[in-house]
């Protein structure tokens, strides 16, 4: 593991160092490499690359090619991820969405008050971290120290942090034990109970979970949030758009995850040899699909280099695809589209506050963005002027 993560680390710096950190940057070369080498060997890193959306999402549908880091055989994958799909059935979506409400509501209060919040801290980090302690049933208290794990788990997968995972794994065990003499209605207790009840769940696995739960249901969101955010401060007619007709809040959250998640790729590993696109690929090489450049080809995406809120259809891969693709998927667009509905419901104009310079990682691979503060103007949304007219 920790060859691949010195790989992948290899990888991006070289990354960052030719492309730099603007989308116009990767969206050129994607253009290029989709015209010239859509598959292409880097002899340095001894992996490929692949780069038009339909070899993408080729790859990605073809696990038992081109598997994932933590591969499981098809039975025990379809158990995991029936276990893990209960936390986002329809049920639990509805229920979320009402308390979704009241915490957007209760996070907005400081903004209402003041007139200014930062974008990231107070908002788009804020919000997927609080549904997620509660959907797991962890101490609200624990919610920085939980957050910081969540993005050390981002720069461990983008190779330039390592994650502390015995703490971690143990902070979670403990928790375990503790909750096993206090169930509650949670996740973890869910799953507790069914370890109990010999249903096919073993400790291990509640572990795992808790572990994948906190940084997928917290950092893409985040990310899709405040990148969604910042489009809106910096475009205000498009937040105006959204004040005349919320039901395009929709369509920026989509183009936000195309847009916006520019240098996202997926790195698979060949289970066998095999000939992909007219190439020989040897069992054991790494494969890295683009699927930020997938999100910006041409043949599926007309002027792809437009942000787009009315763009119909939008088939980006931000998600993944096939077997992998992401359980939260839902939760994330549920926790966007009623933060974007309550803001545009109270303030009349967002902008970035001009003392405060907007402030991204240190490694621009990944585009991740730390802190901007926003200042609101409060006044009711358009449409609820002109019924209150009425």
């Amino acid at each position: 593991m920790s060859d691949q993560l010195n790989k992948r680390a290899m990888f991006y710096r070289e990354l960052d160092r030719g492309l730099g950190p603007s989308v116009e940057s990767h969206i050129a070369w994607y253009h290029k490499m989709q015209e010239t080498q859509p598959v292409r060997y880097r002899e340095t890193h001894n992996l490929w690359e692949v780069f038009r959306y339909k070899d993408v999402q080729q790859v990605l549908a073809d696990h038992a090619t081109f598997a994932s880091w933590r591969q499981y055989d098809p039975k025990d994958h379809r158990r995991r991820r029936g276990i893990k799909s209960k936390a986002f059935s329809p049920r639990r979506m509805e229920e979320l969405t009402r308390r979704l409400v009241q915490t957007v509501e209760e996070l907005l209060e400081q903004a209402k008050a003041s007139g200014k919040m930062n974008g990231v801290t107070d908002l788009a980090s804020a919000l997927p971290m609080r549904v997620i302690t509660e959907m797991l049933g962890l101490p609200l208290c624990d919610q920085e120290r939980l957050q910081q794990w969540s993005y050390q788990m981002l720069g461990q997968i983008m190779g330039v942090e390592k994650a502390d995972y015995h703490e971690i794994r143990h902070y979670f065990t403990d928790l375990l034990d503790k909750r096993k003499r206090d169930l509650r209605d949670d996740l973890i207790s869910e799953w507790l109970v069914a370890e109990a009840n010999g249903a096919g769940v073993t400790r291990e696995e509640i572990l795992s979970m808790c572990e994948e739960l906190l940084f997928a249901g917290n950092v893409t969101t985040s990310m899709m949030l405040s990148f969604a955010l910042l489009r809106l401060c910096e475009h205000p007619e498009i937040y105006q758009a959204l004040r005349d007709d919320p039901s395009l809040i929709a369509g920026v959250l989509e183009e936000t995850l195309r847009y916006d998640f520019s240098p996202t790729n997926v790195w698979r590993i060949a289970s066998h040899d095999t000939v992909f696109c007219g190439q020989q690929i040897i069992a054991g090489q790494d494969v890295v699909a683009w699927t930020g450049a997938a999100n910006f080809d041409e043949t599926y995406f007309p002027q792809s280099e437009c942000f787009d809120i009315r763009r119909s259809p939008n088939p980006h891969l931000t998600f993944g695809y096939g077997v992998h693709f992401c359980l939260g998927t839902p939760q994330a667009r549920l926790e966007g589209r009623i933060l974007l509905e309550r803001i545009v419901a109270h303030f009349s104009e967002l902008r970035l506050d001009p003392e405060h310079s907007v402030q991204y990682a240190h490694h621009i691979s990944s585009r991740l963005l730390q802190s901007f503060d926003i200042l609101f103007t409060l006044g009711g949304s358009t449409r609820e002027k002109s019924e209150v007219s009425r």
